[in-house]
């Protein structure tokens, strides 16, 4: 049976997330970042025009980069391993990054669930 899925918003975005992932007490300095963290997990998002666009992980351990559709926007995704953890990431170029962070024997298929579900926050209800 699966875990309960939330949608979270920030700057003009919406994700959905395992209701186990809480706003943490990070705060980013521009107002389109956010943190939650949970259950092993912590997401990372940045909607800022200076958001990490994943150029430089390409040394890392178990490296993989790949493009994939988000919507209407065309994004890259990378993950790699380093020093037990795994980090999968999606950017979408001059739009946002978001990063989740788990332990590196940890699935990544919930990971990649959380980043596709990256869309524009259309003012759709809360589930």
């Amino acid at each position: 049976m699966g875990q309960p899925w939330n949608s979270f918003r920030v700057a003009g975005l919406v994700l959905d997330v395992p209701d186990q992932l809480a706003p943490s007490h990070e705060h980013g300095i521009e107002g389109g970042a956010a943190v939650l963290e949970g259950g092993g997990m912590r997401l990372t998002v940045d909607a800022s025009p200076f958001a990490d666009p994943l150029t430089r992980y390409a040394n890392k351990p178990g490296y993989e980069r790949w493009r994939e559709a988000l919507g209407n926007h065309i994004a890259d995704f990378v993950l790699f391993e380093e020093e037990g953890i795994r980090t999968v990431a999606v950017t979408i170029p001059g739009r946002a990054t978001a990063v989740v962070h788990l332990p590196a024997d940890a699935e990544r298929d919930v990971a990649l669930q959380i980043l596709r579900s990256i869309r524009t926050d259309q003012g759709e209800p809360n589930d």
